[in-house]
């Protein structure tokens, strides 16, 4: 459970679980990992990464439900959360991310957590 604190920056287990309990986030996470700190990413293009992994389709579908499905939901709820976690910089006017350096480390502790919470070892 010392990871999952670690992870977060809060004892709350619960809290912990619940900010890696979405695949959504955590597929935006992951994604964003990618890049170096520093860098901007419109909310459209992740929307677009986002949405290609959930349905399998690599194609820019902009303007269909899943598409609109992933970038309301990244704009209401995922990119405020993850901002008011320090790991990226969003910009609601611009709709874009600017990724902070604390993502990459949290990317690490959070996939060490996940195989921790699905093989139930003790790390």
């Amino acid at each position: 459970m010392v990871i999952l604190s670690a992870v977060s920056g809060s004892s709350r287990v619960t809290d912990v679980l619940n900010f890696l309990g979405n695949r959504r986030r955590l597929l935006t996470l992951r994604y964003l990992a990618l890049f170096e700190p520093g860098t901007t990413i419109e909310v459209r293009r992740l929307a677009r990464v986002i949405q290609g992994v959930e349905t399998e389709n690599a194609r820019k579908n902009e303007g269909t439900a899943d598409y609109e499905s992933a970038y309301n939901a990244l704009i209401q709820t995922h990119l405020p959360k993850i901002d008011q976690r320090g790991l990226i910089q969003y910009d609601e006017r611009r709709k874009a991310v600017t990724v902070e350096e604390s993502l990459e480390r949290h990317v690490v502790l959070s996939t060490i957590a996940q195989f921790v919470l699905s093989t139930g070892s003790s790390v």
